[in-house]
């Protein structure tokens, strides 16, 4: 009988935390990352369906180039209903390429680029490299 308290302490932490699970894992979470530094859309200029767009683009972009953890709090993310809205089409391209690039470059060139200097961070493959590697 002591560790019945514990128990119930237990069985109502555990009813209560599984309500939570949807929003810990969405993209909308504070737990969500996001590569450093990265920029975002201006929220006070840009129209509905722009930043709209931009917003589902992103976090689409955040996880396609990324580690499993982003891929935890990121899905593929469009408004088919708004894909012949040209304003929204163009921000969530513009988004998705932005995001995308941004978060691989951020996740992955640290493991490409190790013990080595960085030479020219604005060239994935520079011609001297392709001619260094005959």
């Amino acid at each position: 009988m002591p560790n019945m308290p514990k128990a119930i302490i237990l069985l109502v932490s555990v009813v209560l935390l599984s309500g939570c699970a949807g929003a810990i894992f969405s993209d909308d979470s504070i737990f969500a990352p996001k590569p450093l530094k990265m920029g975002d859309v201006d929220r006070k200029k840009g129209s509905k369906d722009y930043v709209e767009g931009w917003d589902h683009g992103c976090k689409t972009g955040l996880s396609t180039m990324v580690s499993g953890y982003y891929k935890s709090f990121y899905k593929y993310k469009i408004d088919p209903y708004r894909v012949s809205n040209a304003e929204y089409y163009k921000a969530w391209r513009d988004g998705y390429t932005y995001c995308r690039q941004y978060s691989f470059r951020y996740s992955w060139d640290a493991w490409d680029r190790q013990g080595e200097k960085w030479r020219n961070p604005l060239c994935i493959i520079c011609p001297n490299e392709a001619d260094r590697q005959q």
